[in-house]
């Protein structure tokens, strides 16, 4: 029996699916996590009946939001303090972690990422600063760290077209650990 669903699906349809995924991680449908799991499986996919379940749970549009609400610059700041932000928040493509004599924890395992890239700015004072991150992410790291160091764990197999996290910044006597974690 040959239907539709049993024919091979082609690359244009792989980006298609791959493309909703990321409006829906955008709209805040998906954690990063979701969008990178599926992602993976909507790249390796061959056949249609393959790529139907990646979108199934999702509406057919996508909900017209506020041109800002994903794109606006977010902020995690901790002076004498430890601060931390995990769960499934809303990560804007511009975030900015400051770190004054007390640690930064940002876990994005389950945030919900803008479509495209994210950049994570950090400026780091006798404060060590700590970035999980889910498996199947793009992580650029380009942090100039001043007597301290600045540890990158290699994030393994990444998916062509996955989703990037870019971190730069400065920090000054506080190492920035950026960690690949499963959930």
């Amino acid at each position: 029996m040959t239907g539709e669903l049993e024919k091979r699906a082609s690359d244009a349809e792989r980006e298609q699916v791959v493309m909703r995924l990321r409006d829906a991680s955008a709209e805040g449908r998906l954690t990063l996590e979701e969008l990178a799991e599926r992602t993976a499986l909507a790249y390796r996919a061959r056949i249609h009946e393959e790529l139907v379940p990646l979108t199934a749970d999702l509406p057919a549009a996508a909900a017209p939001t506020a041109p800002a609400a994903g794109r606006r610059r977010r902020w995690l700041v901790g002076v004498f303090a430890p601060v931390a932000r995990s769960g499934r928040h809303a990560f804007g493509e511009s975030n900015i972690v400051v770190a004054l004599f007390g640690p930064a924890r940002l876990d994005l395992r389950q945030a919900r990422l803008p479509a495209g890239e994210a950049v994570i700015t950090v400026f780091s004072l006798f404060a060590p600063v700590f970035v999980t991150v889910p498996e199947h992410i793009e992580v650029e790291a380009s942090v100039v760290a001043l007597l301290a160091p600045v540890q990158d764990d290699p994030a393994g197999d990444v998916p062509p077209h996955a989703p990037r996290v870019r971190i730069r910044g400065l920090s000054f006597c506080g190492p920035v650990f950026v960690q690949t974690r499963r959930s």
